[in-house]
């Protein structure tokens, strides 16, 4: 059972819940999505692997669980890099009110909420470096830009990642996400439509 399920992640497939979202539009390079609010754990810890060692102990990844109820909480996909506020865990969806969420232990850690969002997120593969996300982000903002919606380093975006890191580089399902105003998800999918 081990080996096969450390060969399917190596494959691509996490088998980890993910948010549900609603496509509004999709586009060859991009797709406009809705999520409704959800809740994740975050840190703003300066390296990835001190952030995620503090993220996974609060949900008990090879020890007890970091909490004030000692629970162990399912890993959930993706895991976010925001360039301003480090990494973050979106938590499972049972977990639909702050007030069934406990509290963090290690005062690195804090719970987030997610607000209700619509973007535009496009998908790669392979590993990922910052100049490569920050590439990947400039690919999402130049096809964006045909749309009338300008935007640049003032606009905060985030890169989502799926995968463990053993999977295989051209089976890792990366993701650069932009929040989009009202006005830009309706340039957006007219855009998508042909409508422009």
């Amino acid at each position: 059972m081990l080996l096969t399920t450390l060969i399917v992640t190596v494959f691509g497939k996490t088998g980890v819940a993910e948010p549900t979202f609603t496509v509004l539009a999709t586009h060859e390079s991009f797709q406009i999505r809705s999520y409704s609010q959800r809740f994740a754990i975050g840190t703003t810890c300066t390296s990835d692997n001190s952030g995620f060692r503090a993220l996974a102990g609060f949900i008990g990844v090879g020890s007890t669980p970091k909490n004030s109820e000692n629970e162990s909480i399912a890993m959930t996909a993706p895991v976010i890099k925001d360039q301003a506020s480090g990494m973050q865990f979106v938590l499972p969806a049972k977990f639909d009110d702050i007030s069934k969420i406990p509290n963090p232990t290690d005062s690195d850690v804090k719970i987030i909420t997610l607000p209700a969002q619509t973007g535009a997120v496009s998908t790669f593969s392979g590993w990922v470096s910052p100049s490569q996300a920050q590439q990947q982000k400039l690919n999402l903002y130049d096809a964006l830009s045909p749309a009338g919606i300008e935007l640049n380093e003032g606009n905060q975006w985030q890169l989502w990642q799926y995968n463990p890191p053993f999977t295989i580089p051209w089976l890792r399902r990366n993701e650069i996400w932009v929040e989009l105003k009202e006005e830009e998800v309706e340039k957006a999918v007219r855009y998508c439509e042909g409508k422009m």
